[in-house]
């Protein structure tokens, strides 16, 4: 049975193959992971179910809101992002899942279902 650092390293090199750079570094406190065009970082001393959703969400930023012309919906693309960990945690049996699509819109809806099947494949579940 896969690991939590399995996952991890799935996610590390599926993010690689897609284009993506992966680092880990100092960030403050309340921050656990950004983006910034291909880069993806995360907080160095996170432990590893923290990495996992947190690269999960970040890896779902980078795969479904990089379009500069829909930068302006923050908030709608901290919630997709959420709705992304919730699928994939269940999907890999860390958490249960409520149905966190239920409030998204459809546009959301899809861009969930693209992104957290891109990332289920990739962790091979």
């Amino acid at each position: 049975m896969a690991t939590i650092l399995d996952y991890i390293r799935s996610l590390e090199s599926y993010a690689e193959r897609s284009g993506a750079r992966l680092e880990r570094s100092a960030l403050p406190g309340s921050v656990h992971g950004r983006v910034s065009c291909d880069l993806i970082t995360l907080r160095a001393d996170l432990d590893p179910e923290q990495e996992l959703l947190t690269l999960v969400h970040e890896l779902t930023h980078w795969l479904t809101h990089r379009d500069p012309c829909i930068q302006h919906l923050c908030t709608v693309f901290e919630y997709e992002a959420e709705a992304v960990e919730a699928l994939v945690m269940a999907r890999l049996g860390l958490q249960e899942s409520d149905h966190p699509t239920d409030d998204l819109l459809s546009a959301s809806v899809k861009r969930v279902v693209w992104a957290s099947s891109q990332i289920c494949d990739a962790l091979g579940v």
